[in-house]
């Protein structure tokens, strides 16, 4: 099985990332013949609301990043979930969440999976292990700026490995901002060029807010940008 890990990173919050990528992996699950997974590793488990509402866990991500051998996940077929989903659940008190286990944890959805979608969070001191190990263990990353903060992107792109693709994504775009020029050069690279445009759209970003997976608005723009995005992963896939 060809199997990848894409991890979606960010040194900046509120840019868009868990939604463009919750919003790959509903585009993965019901469009493609590929198998995709959407783990999630952040605090506020904001893609996993969006993906499997109403779907909780005992066991879910930190629990098995904590050390303990067992992980429950939201899927499609028994929960009604929009895509297969780990979502974070509560953390043993007084964890520690461990990259070891991240890169464990990995390894047996390759098995199961085509593509793994992690979601991580911003940079801190609690999750740097965990981040350090998504980064050494993915094949491909997701970077999503805003107009406001590509430069803060293009810092992070700089320390990201580069024989590895970048999926470069301007988020919130209005007619006349900066940043075109900045994501297409952020996602270039020897395997192609994979950067793209979405323009700020209000209901999208209202359902955001409301936790809702913001694709499922009629009519929004976001839908040919994310539908894009998958149809060019699945090819990035075959050849990375």
């Amino acid at each position: 099985m060809v199997s990848k890990v894409i991890a979606a990173v960010s040194n900046k919050g509120g840019v868009g990332k868990t939604t463009v990528l919750a919003s790959i992996a509903f585009a993965l699950a019901k469009e493609t013949r590929f198998r995709a997974v959407f783990v999630d590793v952040t605090p506020d488990a904001a893609g996993s609301a969006m993906l499997a509402p109403g779907c909780h866990v005992r066991f879910g991500t930190y629990a098995y990043l904590s050390g303990v051998d067992a992980i429950e996940m939201c899927t499609q077929e028994a929960d009604g979930a929009l895509a297969d989903t780990l979502p974070p659940g509560p953390a043993p008190p007084g964890a520690r969440l461990r990259g070891d286990r991240l890169v464990s944890l990995l390894e047996m959805l390759r098995a199961e999976y085509n593509i793994a979608l992690v979601d991580l969070p911003g940079a801190d001191e609690a999750h740097s292990d965990v981040i350090a190990a998504a980064v050494r263990a993915a094949d491909m990353y997701l970077l999503v700026a805003e107009p406001a903060s590509v430069n803060v992107a293009h810092g992070l792109r700089q320390r990201l490995p580069q024989d590895r693709p970048v999926v470069a994504v301007l988020n919130k775009f209005v007619d006349g901002a900066p940043g075109k020029h900045e994501i297409e050069a952020m996602g270039t690279s020897k395997f192609g060029k994979f950067a793209y445009v979405i323009p700020f759209e209000g209901p999208v970003h209202n359902a955001v807010v409301q936790r809702k997976l913001p694709v499922l608005v009629k009519g929004a723009r976001l839908v040919e940008v994310v539908d894009r995005i998958a149809a060019d992963l699945q090819r990035l896939i075959l050849h990375v």
